[in-house]
């Protein structure tokens, strides 16, 4: 079995990961100051974790977006964090901060048989942010009349970070536990964790919709990618090393390319970083193999 490397060559993006953990989940370092805890709590950063999460101090820009869609509104603050930070990093942060991202690929080192995603399954996120994340709670109503936050209500993320350890923390709350929580969990178990261990990320490239309002980005970001033919050996180095599946030679320029950079630190120096409001377009072979 070929070993997993996806963070062999790139330990910065492993050592920033793991301190984007901490600082994300962070309530330990403003617990004591709840002025400025308030003021985080309404912060959206472009990750996945749950407001609810009992040790986080920031937002999740998709349960603001749907909780501003249920009263009938639209958040411009959200839109316009995401608009700037997108124009100037596009999904670098799925790949460098987003602690439900790191524990996929975690995850995935763990040394059982290995599957390739079907190419049609990726498209699936679309659907989920227009259904889950816009229309449900724009149109969709429950029992009483009332929309809800459809996507938060099934999240796994927010069932691994809230929705297990609060029960725990606080017996008081334990006896809203029924069915819905253990439908919950079962989505956390069969539609992440297990998956997670034969598939690369499965649930950033199928389901994950701020994954996909981020992947919009990468096309006009600042942050890019350039590949050069001419360096460039053929040999998949980078395809395997590429947590999101992708042929890095051909797909630099993808929505679900999450700009990791494990591609950039391969021998071969085909694949580099540029920081530019101009578009990159590709070397073309040139017929020569110079490889310096």
């Amino acid at each position: 079995m070929k070993k997993i490397t996806l963070f062999t060559r790139n330990k910065i993006r492993l050592f920033v990961l793991f301190l984007a953990l901490f600082v994300i989940n962070g309530h330990f370092y403003v617990k004591h100051y709840e002025k400025v805890m308030e003021v985080l709590k309404h912060i959206p950063i472009p990750v996945l974790n749950c407001y609810s999460s009992p040790t986080t101090v920031w937002a999740c820009p998709i349960g603001i977006i749907q909780h501003f869609f249920v009263l009938g509104s639209f958040s411009f603050a959200t839109f316009g964090i995401l608009l700037i930070i997108g124009a100037l990093i596009g999904r670098w942060a799925c790949g460098w901060l987003c602690p439900f991202g790191f524990l996929q690929e975690a995850l995935y080192h763990i040394p059982v048989k290995k599957f390739t995603l079907p190419k049609w399954m990726p498209h699936l996120r679309y659907l989920v942010l227009l259904l889950m994340v816009i229309l449900f709670p724009l149109f969709l109503k429950n029992d009483i009349g009332l929309t809800e936050t459809w996507f938060c209500n099934y999240c796994p993320a927010g069932c691994l970070e809230a929705g297990i350890p609060v029960p725990i923390m606080d017996a008081s709350l334990r006896y809203l536990i029924g069915t819905m929580y253990w439908i919950k969990i079962a989505l956390l178990i069969f539609v992440v964790i297990i998956p997670s261990m034969f598939i690369k990320r499965p649930f950033c490239r199928t389901i994950c919709p701020l994954g996909t309002i981020m992947g919009t980005f990468n096309s006009f970001s600042l942050l890019k990618l350039k590949f050069n033919h001419n360096k460039c050996v053929h040999c998949g180095l980078c395809a395997t090393d590429c947590p999101m599946g992708l042929d890095p030679t051909t797909q630099y320029g993808s929505s679900e390319c999450i700009l990791c950079m494990n591609c950039t630190k391969e021998f071969c120096g085909a694949i580099k970083p540029h920081f530019t409001n101009n578009y990159i377009k590709e070397d073309k072979p040139t017929g020569d193999t110079d490889e310096s």
